[in-house]
Protein backbone atom coordinates (compact mmCIF):
# COMPACT_ATOMS: atom_id res chain seq x y z
CA UNK A 1 0.00 0.00 0.00
CA UNK A 2 1.46 3.09 -1.36
CA UNK A 3 1.38 6.59 1.28
CA UNK A 4 -1.61 8.18 -0.17
CA UNK A 5 -3.75 4.59 0.02
CA UNK A 6 -2.22 4.75 3.63
CA UNK A 7 -3.13 8.56 4.07
CA UNK A 8 -7.09 7.42 2.32
CA UNK A 9 -7.32 4.40 4.74
CA UNK A 10 -6.47 6.46 7.82
CA UNK A 11 -9.18 9.33 7.21
CA UNK A 12 -11.87 6.75 6.16
CA UNK A 13 -11.26 5.35 9.91
CA UNK A 14 -11.18 8.62 11.77
CA UNK A 15 -14.55 9.62 9.63
CA UNK A 16 -16.05 6.59 10.40
CA UNK A 17 -15.32 6.62 14.41
CA UNK A 18 -16.00 10.20 14.78
CA UNK A 19 -19.49 9.10 13.11
CA UNK A 20 -20.14 6.88 15.76
CA UNK A 21 -18.03 7.91 18.61
CA UNK A 22 -20.85 9.38 20.24
CA UNK A 23 -24.11 7.20 19.14
CA UNK A 24 -25.80 4.52 20.56
CA UNK A 25 -23.55 1.32 19.71
CA UNK A 26 -21.04 0.27 22.11
CA UNK A 27 -17.38 0.26 20.52
CA UNK A 28 -14.23 -1.11 21.16
CA UNK A 29 -10.99 -2.12 20.25
CA UNK A 30 -8.36 -3.73 22.21
CA UNK A 31 -4.90 -5.24 21.19
CA UNK A 32 -3.24 -8.98 20.73
CA UNK A 33 -2.69 -8.73 24.07
CA UNK A 34 -6.35 -7.47 25.12
CA UNK A 35 -5.96 -4.35 26.12
CA UNK A 36 -7.95 -1.69 25.35
CA UNK A 37 -6.79 1.05 22.79
CA UNK A 38 -9.87 3.06 22.09
CA UNK A 39 -13.47 2.77 22.75
CA UNK A 40 -16.51 5.09 22.33
CA UNK A 41 -18.71 7.18 25.38
CA UNK A 42 -21.16 4.44 25.24
CA UNK A 43 -18.76 1.55 25.71
CA UNK A 44 -16.53 3.38 28.73
CA UNK A 45 -19.89 4.53 30.77
CA UNK A 46 -20.91 0.91 30.57
CA UNK A 47 -17.79 -0.64 31.87
CA UNK A 48 -17.71 2.53 34.06
CA UNK A 49 -13.93 3.54 32.55
CA UNK A 50 -12.50 6.66 32.92
CA UNK A 51 -11.94 8.42 29.66
CA UNK A 52 -8.27 8.07 28.52
CA UNK A 53 -8.66 4.88 30.89
CA UNK A 54 -7.31 1.60 28.76
CA UNK A 55 -7.43 -1.21 30.66
CA UNK A 56 -6.15 -4.87 30.44
CA UNK A 57 -9.35 -7.41 29.45
CA UNK A 58 -9.03 -9.07 33.32
CA UNK A 59 -8.38 -5.72 34.86
CA UNK A 60 -12.04 -4.44 33.35
CA UNK A 61 -13.65 -7.26 34.41
CA UNK A 62 -12.03 -7.08 38.11
CA UNK A 63 -12.74 -3.24 38.26
CA UNK A 64 -16.44 -3.54 36.97
CA UNK A 65 -17.43 -6.45 39.50
CA UNK A 66 -16.13 -4.24 42.30
CA UNK A 67 -17.81 -1.34 40.53
CA UNK A 68 -21.00 -3.20 40.67
CA UNK A 69 -21.39 -2.23 36.55
CA UNK A 70 -21.03 -4.53 33.55
CA UNK A 71 -22.47 -8.01 32.54
CA UNK A 72 -23.99 -10.00 35.34
CA UNK A 73 -22.11 -12.95 34.77
CA UNK A 74 -18.18 -12.62 34.30
CA UNK A 75 -17.85 -13.27 30.72
CA UNK A 76 -15.40 -16.58 29.83
CA UNK A 77 -11.80 -15.88 28.24
CA UNK A 78 -11.46 -14.50 24.89
CA UNK A 79 -12.91 -16.24 22.05
CA UNK A 80 -10.02 -16.39 19.21
CA UNK A 81 -12.45 -16.98 16.68
CA UNK A 82 -12.61 -15.09 13.64
CA UNK A 83 -16.06 -14.01 14.09
CA UNK A 84 -18.84 -14.14 16.79
CA UNK A 85 -21.88 -12.41 18.37
CA UNK A 86 -23.48 -13.30 21.99
CA UNK A 87 -26.21 -11.62 23.90
CA UNK A 88 -25.52 -10.12 27.44
CA UNK A 89 -27.60 -9.63 30.14
CA UNK A 90 -25.83 -6.56 31.78
CA UNK A 91 -26.48 -5.37 35.56
CA UNK A 92 -28.07 -2.16 34.59
CA UNK A 93 -31.52 -4.34 33.39
CA UNK A 94 -29.98 -3.93 29.66
CA UNK A 95 -29.60 -7.23 27.10
CA UNK A 96 -26.84 -6.18 24.66
CA UNK A 97 -25.74 -8.30 21.35
CA UNK A 98 -21.83 -8.30 20.78
CA UNK A 99 -20.21 -9.00 17.86
CA UNK A 100 -16.14 -9.80 18.17
CA UNK A 101 -14.00 -9.76 15.12
CA UNK A 102 -10.38 -10.58 15.11
CA UNK A 103 -7.93 -7.56 13.13
CA UNK A 104 -5.32 -9.10 10.86
CA UNK A 105 -2.63 -7.39 13.80
CA UNK A 106 -4.49 -10.19 16.17
CA UNK A 107 -6.79 -7.50 18.00
CA UNK A 108 -10.07 -7.56 18.69
CA UNK A 109 -12.87 -5.31 17.38
CA UNK A 110 -16.52 -5.31 19.61
CA UNK A 111 -19.31 -3.55 18.62
CA UNK A 112 -22.24 -3.99 20.83
CA UNK A 113 -26.41 -2.59 20.83
CA UNK A 114 -29.21 -2.80 23.23
CA UNK A 115 -31.60 -5.36 22.11
CA UNK A 116 -33.63 -4.98 25.26
CA UNK A 117 -36.86 -3.58 23.28
CA UNK A 118 -37.05 -7.06 21.25
CA UNK A 119 -40.23 -8.91 21.52
CA UNK A 120 -39.73 -11.26 24.82
CA UNK A 121 -42.38 -12.64 27.27
CA UNK A 122 -43.89 -10.18 29.27
CA UNK A 123 -44.59 -11.24 33.19
CA UNK A 124 -48.28 -12.04 33.94
CA UNK A 125 -50.37 -10.57 36.69
CA UNK A 126 -49.80 -12.51 39.69
CA UNK A 127 -45.87 -12.69 39.14
CA UNK A 128 -43.61 -11.02 41.52
CA UNK A 129 -40.38 -10.48 39.81
CA UNK A 130 -36.82 -10.64 41.39
CA UNK A 131 -34.44 -7.71 41.78
CA UNK A 132 -32.62 -8.67 38.35
CA UNK A 133 -36.04 -9.88 36.60
CA UNK A 134 -37.50 -6.74 37.14
CA UNK A 135 -34.51 -4.48 35.88
CA UNK A 136 -34.57 -6.62 32.95
CA UNK A 137 -38.39 -5.85 32.07
CA UNK A 138 -38.06 -2.37 33.05
CA UNK A 139 -35.01 -1.89 30.53
CA UNK A 140 -37.47 -3.50 27.56
CA UNK A 141 -39.69 -1.08 28.75
CA UNK A 142 -37.44 2.28 28.80
CA UNK A 143 -36.52 0.99 25.10
CA UNK A 144 -40.13 0.17 23.95
CA UNK A 145 -41.58 3.30 22.49
CA UNK A 146 -45.18 1.47 22.74
CA UNK A 147 -44.98 1.40 26.24
CA UNK A 148 -44.87 5.41 26.61
CA UNK A 149 -45.61 7.46 28.92
CA UNK A 150 -44.06 5.21 31.43
CA UNK A 151 -44.36 5.42 35.30
CA UNK A 152 -43.39 3.03 38.11
CA UNK A 153 -44.92 3.18 41.63
CA UNK A 154 -43.08 2.48 44.48
CA UNK A 155 -44.58 0.86 47.92
CA UNK A 156 -42.93 0.74 51.68
CA UNK A 157 -41.27 -2.61 51.95
CA UNK A 158 -44.04 -3.84 54.46
CA UNK A 159 -46.75 -3.89 51.44
CA UNK A 160 -48.44 -7.08 50.61
CA UNK A 161 -46.82 -8.47 47.97
CA UNK A 162 -50.02 -10.81 47.64
CA UNK A 163 -52.74 -7.86 47.67
CA UNK A 164 -51.17 -6.10 45.15
CA UNK A 165 -50.21 -8.51 42.90
CA UNK A 166 -53.93 -8.62 42.78
CA UNK A 167 -55.09 -5.47 42.25
CA UNK A 168 -52.44 -4.30 39.35
CA UNK A 169 -53.44 -4.94 35.15
CA UNK A 170 -52.21 -7.94 33.29
CA UNK A 171 -50.16 -5.03 31.42
CA UNK A 172 -48.20 -4.30 34.75
CA UNK A 173 -44.84 -5.37 36.04
CA UNK A 174 -43.85 -5.97 39.54
CA UNK A 175 -40.65 -6.64 41.13
CA UNK A 176 -38.97 -5.96 44.94
CA UNK A 177 -36.16 -4.05 45.05
CA UNK A 178 -33.02 -5.04 47.26
CA UNK A 179 -34.41 -2.79 49.94
CA UNK A 180 -37.54 -4.97 50.41
CA UNK A 181 -39.78 -2.17 48.31
CA UNK A 182 -42.10 -3.21 45.27
CA UNK A 183 -42.37 -1.12 42.40
CA UNK A 184 -45.16 -1.49 40.41
CA UNK A 185 -43.97 -0.72 36.53
CA UNK A 186 -46.96 1.29 34.76
CA UNK A 187 -46.61 1.15 30.83
CA UNK A 188 -48.87 3.34 28.56
CA UNK A 189 -49.62 5.21 31.23
CA UNK A 190 -49.80 9.05 31.38
CA UNK A 191 -49.06 11.40 34.53
CA UNK A 192 -52.83 11.61 35.63
CA UNK A 193 -53.90 7.94 35.36
CA UNK A 194 -50.19 6.98 36.97
CA UNK A 195 -51.01 9.42 39.51
CA UNK A 196 -54.54 7.66 40.45
CA UNK A 197 -52.74 4.40 40.04
CA UNK A 198 -50.45 5.05 42.87
CA UNK A 199 -53.16 6.50 44.92
CA UNK A 200 -54.93 3.24 45.06
CA UNK A 201 -52.50 1.21 44.93
CA UNK A 202 -50.91 3.04 48.24
CA UNK A 203 -47.68 4.19 46.50
CA UNK A 204 -45.18 6.37 48.64
CA UNK A 205 -43.53 7.58 45.49
CA UNK A 206 -44.63 7.53 42.32
CA UNK A 207 -41.37 8.26 39.18
CA UNK A 208 -42.18 9.56 35.73
CA UNK A 209 -39.79 7.69 33.24
CA UNK A 210 -37.33 10.02 30.99
CA UNK A 211 -36.89 8.70 27.82
CA UNK A 212 -33.17 7.77 27.34
CA UNK A 213 -32.38 7.08 31.10
CA UNK A 214 -31.67 3.15 31.77
CA UNK A 215 -33.26 1.36 34.33
CA UNK A 216 -30.18 1.44 36.70
CA UNK A 217 -30.84 5.35 36.27
CA UNK A 218 -34.60 5.23 36.92
CA UNK A 219 -34.45 3.01 40.15
CA UNK A 220 -31.66 5.41 41.54
CA UNK A 221 -34.50 7.97 41.55
CA UNK A 222 -37.46 5.40 42.95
Amino acid sequence: MNQAAQNRAVTDDNLWWQTLADGPLLLALFNADDRLLRANAAYRQAWGLADGATPGWTEMIEAAGLAGVGPVEAPVRRSRLTQRGYEQAWRDGRRLWWVEQRTPDGGLALTGVDISALARPRPMSGQLLSAREGRELLQTLLADPRAWPLSVAALAPGADAVELLARIRGEDGCMRLEDGRLLVMLPSTGPAQAAAMGTRLGAVALIEAVWGESAAELLLRA
